[in-house]
């Protein structure tokens, strides 16, 4: 019976699924994070080692959370974080820097850049994983947030076109489409 609670809570805690990606040019470091991931049911691990291509592999698997390594071949860590800023499919995605570098002006910097988040490689296990699951929560509550605002929106309109239809039918004789005495 404890078992049962025991798994009860772990699906109510960990019901959201996380799609992560890593963008990192070292293989290592790939299979690292990798190897953490490995075990977590409601993770979906995916990477890109070739940083021109990262946006574009962001946009096309729709992560709910971004690792991103800061010293790169070709495209600066900062650079990027600014592009998938800038791009309308993955903009509000969270992005965790991963670094090498402890300094507070680095971390200063990915904050200005648009990093939601910034962990010292090699990261720890347990600290990566919840801050994957805390950001990809935040990240999904956000999109529910404005999927409602949309529908919302989207009804408010039919409302309106109701209510005038209503008003026009109210104040026009249906058999004459002369207006009503009232």
């Amino acid at each position: 019976m404890n078992k049962k609670n025991n798994q009860e809570t772990e699906s109510i805690e960990h019901s959201e699924h996380c799609v992560v990606l890593l963008v990192d040019d070292q293989m290592m470091v790939v299979e690292g994070i990798r190897r953490m991931l490995e075990g977590e049911p409601d993770v979906e691990f995916h990477y890109c080692n070739d940083p021109k291509k990262a946006v574009d592999v962001a946009a096309s698997i729709k992560p709910t959370t971004i690792l991103q390594d800061l010293v790169m071949p070709d495209i600066d860590g900062m650079t990027l974080v600014r592009l998938y800023r800038n791009h309308p499919a993955v903009n509000n995605v969270p992005v965790i820097v991963l670094s090498s570098k402890e300094n507070s002006l680095d971390k200063s910097e990915a904050f200005s850049n648009g990093a939601s988040d910034y962990l010292v490689k090699p990261p720890d296990k347990i600290e990566l994983i919840a801050r994957i699951r805390a950001h990809s929560r935040s990240y999904l509550a956000q999109q529910q947030r404005d999927d409602a605002f949309r529908t919302l929106r989207n009804l408010q309109k039919e409302l309106e076109v109701k209510n005038a239809e209503l008003e026009r039918l109210s104040t026009t004789d249906s058999l004459m489409g002369i207006a009503n005495r009232r």
